[in-house]
């Protein structure tokens, strides 16, 4: 079952990318052009913006290495931060739109770690 870590790393490669060449577009260009925004306010912005695309590239190493090194502290890691993303886009879709899929990324931050969790790394 080794190959659900390629299938999470995969698919948080796959995450990585359209968040960085979709995503950018569709949610930076506007913030980055809102001229009514504060300067610091739009560079904030684009700090967490860019801090998420390590995130993104990092966690798809990460998985990565582990379909390959089992290492129980860094899956639990990587598991546990994914959970906590699913759970804060979780809470603001449901306080802000009391809906699920308005922000529908949590569906990747729980698919993954889920997949993590059922991997199990071949007997030698």
């Amino acid at each position: 079952m080794k190959y659900l870590m390629w299938i999470a790393a995969g698919l948080m490669g796959l995450t990585s990318a359209v968040h960085l060449f979709l995503g950018t577009g569709d949610i930076m260009s506007p913030i980055m052009q809102a001229e009514t925004l504060d300067p610091a306010i739009r560079a904030i912005a684009m700090v967490v913006w860019h801090m998420v695309s390590l995130m993104l590239l990092l966690s798809t190493l990460a998985i990565a290495y582990l379909a390959r090194t089992p290492n129980q502290a860094l899956k639990w890691f990587v598991i546990s931060m994914q959970v906590g993303f699913t759970l804060i886009f979780l809470f603001y879709n449901i306080t802000h739109f009391a809906a699920l899929f308005v922000l529908p990324q949590w569906t990747v931050f729980l698919i993954v770690p889920i997949l993590m969790i059922f991997a199990r790394p071949k007997a030698a």
